[in-house]
């Protein structure tokens, strides 16, 4: 009997075993036994063309189920019938070449051989790439909800593209990829763009594969998206393979954290640190005092900023708040700023420039600045690097951002202990990770003193005014109450922020939260100093080592609030006592733990309740829902993961719209 049979045999008895060992099924998926007829909503042909051997995981029946491991290796013994085909296939294979395409189905972006199963273990054998097939699509009736989404995505990509081995497994990825190649999933792409896709894709994967990438829970796929991110994609091919391994190793962190995020693990991946659990400044002046200061060199900081000073409030915040950590630990840190960095190409010269100049630690000030922040990130491994936002995750920045909602809390009650009949407005931005959470925090302050309170919600774009977008509203009874911008007011009114009212058209500012952007700066580096500085100095050394950006294989996120002093409330001296002492009340329990805003039962829009127990951090950070109190929608078809800057409106995107 033919050698090669015989190598295929062992290796399927292998491929067997090891399945076995791992409680995995043994044998050929068979599509008929697992699915059943009522699956399937309908079928499509599509026609004959290659389709990736990798993707080919089973058979449709489960005639030939048993004759071939998982693998697609045969199992039948070398005198049996089976046998002598396979090996004659064999032969005419590595002598002619198949001239007949199998035939196959294909269901959720994966195949199912209907003929030609012999055929296809053979060219799985050989190591083949492609086999060509007459494909059957099936047409999915109900699937996992993210697992529809990406397909019915990959369905518009192959409509254009004709390829079957781009396999992602998040949505919104095909169309990332179509605008990295200026293209996009409506109109057909040209044929040289389509090879040249296919082309770079089989050379990214073999560097994928041999940098050990098959170790990753991550597609080549999904891996090649993370890559272009970085590096880009015009020159891919041309680029030598030395280049592309090293490139996969200095962002291999951020592919293994990547590497098969779901809702279900995305709590385990991400830490959002809590309150400092220590006085703001014992261990640092304790650790302080044992440094040899004539000759510790200061760490440098830089800060990235978005706007300019004379033209945002919130770069302007942050510039106070970089000047006032910077005289606080004079001596210990030095800083430099940068403004008016709007571009990837303003923030690298940035980063550069700054690196250049000794910076260990680099804050980007806006979470539209993420996606720079983390492309320099990989080409600075060196320096620590944090972005405020909380657009998780990311494995080589950390970012930092407050827990607004306690603050937006204590104003929904403050709001609701003075609405004259029961409604409140609330004016808000485009929404972005945690922004929903403080909508609901609001609404939940709001219900705790006033059960029958109304929270009008709507979406507001740049230049804008809340009052007049609720002029329709009225008539009022009393004077109508309004959450506005947490800080920024319009041009036309500079007291229209925070929670305010109107008295025949005039604002009157009754309370406002307010970033502490010093104490944050301090408590960061703080944090940083004392993972540092002791094994840093403790010879003498001039040299500051960082730690790694890594707890543990987590993505890292400060998330500080009113117990740390990062955030506080600003009350008009027009408020009366019994409002101030509310404020007082709450604030105080909070900040000692014993109020929780997202604790005991919530009921939503939609009527469903929520269990009694405490809503983590990464459940509040990720809330897609609105309380039952409030009247408005959520943007039509808005998800927490698709609101990932830089990928959001530009209404949302500028520093003045904060």
């Amino acid at each position: 009997m033919d050698e090669n049979y015989r190598k295929a045999l062992k290796q399927g008895e292998h491929d067997c075993k090891h399945a076995m060992a791992e409680g995995h099924h043994p044998y050929l998926m068979a599509l008929d036994s697992v699915m059943g007829d009522d699956a399937f909503a309908g079928e499509k042909c599509l026609g004959t063309f290659e389709i990736p051997l990798d993707q080919v995981i089973g058979t449709r029946t489960e005639g030939r189920q048993v004759a071939f491991s998982r693998t697609f290796m045969p199992l039948l013994g070398p005198q049996t019938e089976f046998a002598q085909k396979w090996s004659n296939l064999y032969e005419i294979q590595v002598t002619e070449g198949f001239r007949d395409p199998i035939k196959a189905y294909e269901f959720l972006h994966r195949f199912y051989v209907l003929e030609g199963n012999k055929r296809t273990s053979v060219l799985k054998y050989l190591g083949g790439r492609s086999i060509e097939a007459e494909v059957i699509r099936l047409i999915p009736k109900e699937a996992d909800e993210e697992e529809l989404r990406v397909y019915e995505e990959f369905e518009h990509f192959w409509d254009v593209a004709r390829l079957y081995e781009i396999d992602f497994s998040r949505p919104g990825s095909y169309a990332k990829l179509a605008s990295y190649l200026g293209q996009d999933l409506e109109h057909p792409w040209p044929p040289e763009v389509v090879r040249r896709l296919r082309s770079t894709y089989y050379f990214f994967e073999e560097m994928f594969r041999r940098a050990g990438g098959s170790h990753l829970d991550i597609t080549p796929s999904d891996a090649l998206l993370i890559y272009l991110g970085f590096f880009g994609q015009d020159q891919l091919l041309e680029t030598p393979s030395s280049i592309v391994l090293d490139r996969l190793h200095r962002i291999w962190d951020e592919l293994a954290f990547q590497g098969g995020s779901s809702e279900e693990d995305e709590e385990e991946k991400v830490v959002l640190v809590d309150e400092p659990k220590t006085a703001s400044s014992g261990i640092l002046s304790s650790v302080l005092s044992r440094l040899p200061q004539a000759s510790a060199k200061p760490l440098v900081c830089a800060f990235i900023h978005e706007g300019r000073s004379e033209t945002s409030e919130w770069t302007r915040a942050h510039e106070e708040g970089r000047k006032e950590v910077a005289e606080k630990l004079s001596g210990i840190i030095e800083t430099r700023a940068y403004e008016g960095c709007a571009t990837e190409e303003q923030v690298a010269a940035a980063i550069q420039d700054a690196c250049s100049q000794g910076a260990q630690v680099i804050f980007t000030t806006s979470p539209v600045l993420m996606q720079a922040t983390v492309k320099e990130a990989v080409n600075h491994p060196g320096v620590q690097f944090l972005n405020c936002s909380i657009t998780l995750p990311h494995q080589v920045v950390r970012s930092y951002y407050g827990r607004m909602y306690e603050a937006k809390y204590i104003l929904g009650a403050l709001a609701a202990s003075l609405s004259e009949d029961h409604r409140i407005i609330y004016h808000a931005h485009v929404p972005v990770f945690g922004t929903v959470a403080e909508i609901d925090a609001f609404a939940l302050g709001a219900s705790l003193i006033d059960p029958r309170a109304k929270i009008l919600l709507s979406w507001s774009r740049r230049g804008e005014d809340a009052a007049q977008a609720f002029t329709q509203l009225g008539p009022w009874t009393g004077k109508p109450l309004i959450s506005g911008n947490d800080m920024t007011p319009p041009a036309d009114e500079p007291s229209a922020y925070g929670l305010y009212t109107l008295d025949q058209g005039k604002v009157e500012k009754l309370a406002a939260p307010q970033w502490m952007w010093g104490r944050y700066y301090e408590l960061i580096l703080k944090s940083l100093l004392q993972g540092a500085l002791p094994q840093a100095f403790q010879d003498g050394s001039e040299q500051v080592e960082l730690p790694k950006n890594v707890a543990g294989g987590q993505a890292m996120s400060y998330w500080y609030g009113l117990s740390s002093g990062v955030i506080s409330l600003a009350l008009s001296p027009k408020l009366p006592t019994a409002s101030r002492r509310l404020v007082g009340l709450l604030t105080q329990n909070i900040k000692a733990g014993t109020l929780k805003p997202f604790t005991g039962a919530i009921v939503r829009q939609d009527g469903s309740a929520l269990a009694g127990d405490d809503l983590t951090a990464a459940q509040i950070v990720s809330i897609d829902w609105l309380c039952q109190n409030i009247e408005g929608r959520l943007p039509e078809g808005w998800k927490p993961a698709e609101s990932a800057l830089p990928d959001i409106p530009s209404a949302a995107k500028g520093d003045e719209s904060r």
